[in-house]
């Protein structure tokens, strides 16, 4: 089986401000690894190997309560990351992770990553400014889970899609609407009538999984509430 497309270290937001020298450095030590679709790449209370840099598909990383309720905290994408913070505290990952659909990954282990941080302060420089804004993250899917209403939060969840393509005004949906909804902490039902609520309202025009933004403007101003 093929290798994974190599990944330039340095076009990761956490790697970004990286010397070209340094970043040649971890792409040398990055090991391939491959994921079918659904396949567990880790799991909740391990202890990970490194960091998982997708270099295409994607990672569903996710929480789950041992009783069936899942809070999904992100879908990772070429380009991302996920486990950097374990890197770091040498404790157990929070979350698990698995593939949504075919994945192929780098990973960069752990002992060499936290090497070059100790010895190098320009890679510990850019590790701290990536975790604040990992912990803004954070804050912010906080806030929406306790702040906003269902509708208000698919709103929000509509808006992030089409920010990653502001040129249109259609977004069109990977993930499934089980998905999404464990995303802001919902059920599939609530999501649904959500998005219903949203096509009365003549902000979205919804055939799921593709949706259409009648207007940007209006649709963030719903969401904010």
């Amino acid at each position: 089986m093929s290798q994974p497309a190599p990944v330039n270290l340095q076009s990761l937001p956490f790697l970004s401000g990286l010397p070209q020298r340094l970043a040649a450095e971890l792409t040398a030590l990055s090991e391939p690894r491959r994921f079918e679709d659904g396949a567990r790449v880790f799991q909740q209370g391990e202890r990970i190997p490194g960091v998982f840099v997708v270099a295409s598909g994607a990672l569903k990383v996710f929480r789950s309560d041992g009783r069936g309720h899942v809070q999904v905290l992100d879908f990772i994408r070429p380009g991302q990351c996920v486990g950097e913070v374990q890197v770091f505290d040498s404790g157990p990952i929070a979350s698990s992770a698995e593939a949504h659909g075919a994945t192929a990954c780098w990973l960069i282990p752990a002992t060499p990553l936290r090497e070059l941080a100790h010895r190098t302060p320009e890679v510990a420089e850019v590790l701290i400014q990536h975790f604040a804004r990992k912990v803004r993250h954070l804050v912010e899917l906080v806030d929406a889970l306790s702040l906003h209403s269902v509708p208000e939060r698919v709103a929000q969840v509509i808006l992030d899609a089409q920010e990653r393509h502001p040129e249109r005004l259609v977004v069109e949906f990977e993930e499934t609407q089980e998905d999404l909804a464990q995303c802001i902490g919902a059920s599939r039902e609530a999501f649904s009538r959500a998005l219903r609520l949203l096509t009365d309202l003549d902000l979205i025009h919804s055939t799921f999984p593709v949706v259409r933004i009648v207007e940007v403007a209006k649709l963030q101003r719903y969401a904010r509430g």
